[in-house]
């Protein structure tokens, strides 16, 4: 049996003796995320830490570095690391310091490896932001008996994610059949085993940023929940589903179809224009939270625009609000199918027009509502002002049309 020895620093701590047996003691410790020790075994562990590259725990990480959720709330989306161990021992009250002894051939983390993986990981690359904590369980006195059935346990707590299920149903496929040939076409996961740069969702949040039928342009609701919470826009395009699959032009997301890939490209726009407009506007946008920054070897992609690779792009919580601005230009032609008011050349140009503004707009919204993507993709008055702008530039131009016309 081999040993490892662990330091581990706690924020708050607390020690609780087993009810049932007596030999086996339960720590629970809230450690700073920066302060996770690397290399502890995962040997106990019923899954192996690998795939990070999965949609999930890409979620994670973004979430872990602070880019897609509020810095301090780590600890309270993720359920945390659980470790067996073979002691604990308080070695700096004043710090509260503890050192863990673990058996790295049947010890270790019994569950929560992947997100150890990926604080190790952040942490190498110093991403991790320092707000952000992690809740550590640790159990010592467990009997070799104990382990199985306690690794089984804990892990049986991944289910088979909805997607996947929807995509055995069939829920997924006029949407495959849309992008199909597409460039992007297997940059898409429909399953969760799937290992993609891009998820089924994304295209699903999407369609309900521009989804005219819940969320008229004339109403004061907007579609947050296509950034705040994925699980509703997925549960909702199901349920739109199972009601019209015998007959899908009644469903509103298959009426809104013909405006996805053309929705798809000004994301992409969006996103990678954002830099440029705000730094021609004598700003400076290269420091600022709500951009992804990639490096010179590592370039961020635009594969739904084909637009060349950069070392920046703007996140989903700041692209998401200017993006769903542009649901002013959707408007249904004679069949009840969404169009583009003008064509999809008369968004882009109303972008390249607009741009500026809406950066503006989101620059200040920074320093009003929070530095943070997360603050300004959860805030309604952020959505509801860019859509307002949006709405009057429209409402101008058909001004001067009409004006021109009694001219």
């Amino acid at each position: 049996m081999g040993k490892q020895v662990h330091r581990f620093p706690a924020f708050e701590s607390r020690k609780v003796s087993h009810p049932v047996f007596e030999t086996i003691h339960k720590y629970w410790l809230t450690v700073k995320a920066t302060d996770f020790p690397s290399g502890v075994s995962a040997a106990a562990n019923a899954r192996e830490p690998v795939g990070l590259n999965r949609m999930v725990y890409r979620d994670v990480r973004a979430s872990l570095e602070g880019k897609e959720a509020t810095p301090g709330s780590f600890d309270l989306m993720n359920k945390g690391i659980t470790i067996l161990a073979l002691s604990v021992r308080l070695v700096d009250k004043d710090k509260q310091i503890f050192e863990v002894v673990v058996d790295d051939e049947a010890g270790g983390i019994v569950d929560g490896a992947h997100t150890a993986k990926i604080i190790e990981k952040c942490n190498a690359d110093g991403t991790t932001h320092p707000e952000q904590y992690v809740e550590v369980f640790i159990r010592t006195g467990v009997e070799d008996t104990l382990i199985t059935d306690i690794a089984r346990g804990l892990n049986t707590g991944m289910q088979v994610a909805p997607k996947s299920i929807y995509n055995i149903d069939g829920v997924f496929d006029w949407l495959k059949a849309e992008v199909a040939d597409k460039p992007y076409e297997q940059m898409i996961s429909w399953r969760e085993s799937d290992n993609a740069d891009y998820d089924v969702r994304d295209l699903i949040s999407v369609l309900e940023m521009f989804n005219i039928f819940d969320f008229p342009n004339d109403g004061g609701k907007h579609p947050i929940s296509a950034y705040e919470k994925w699980s509703i826009p997925l549960e909702k395009f199901a349920t739109d589903y199972e009601e019209n699959n015998k007959k899908l032009k009644g469903s509103k997301y298959y009426k809104l179809r013909p405006i996805l890939n053309d929705a798809l490209v000004l994301y992409d726009h969006i996103r990678h224009d954002f830099r440029g407009v705000r730094n021609e506007a004598g700003g400076s946008a290269g420091k600022m939270n709500i951009l992804e920054e990639g490096s010179k070897d590592r370039k961020l992609e635009f594969p739904f625009a084909q637009l060349p690779p950069s070392e920046y792009r703007l996140t989903k919580g700041a692209a998401y609000p200017m993006v769903a601005a542009f649901r002013n230009m959707v408007v249904l032609d004679a069949s009840g199918n969404a169009t583009w008011q003008g064509g999809f050349k008369a968004v882009l140009r109303l972008w390249s027009e607009a741009a500026s503004e809406l950066v503006e707009e989101t620059y200040n919204a920074t320093k009003e509502i929070g530095r943070m993507p997360d603050q300004l993709g959860k805030n309604r008055k952020h959505w509801d002002n860019l859509h307002m702008k949006i709405q009057l530039r429209l409402l101008r131009a058909q001004l001067i049309v009409q004006r021109a016309r009694k001219g």
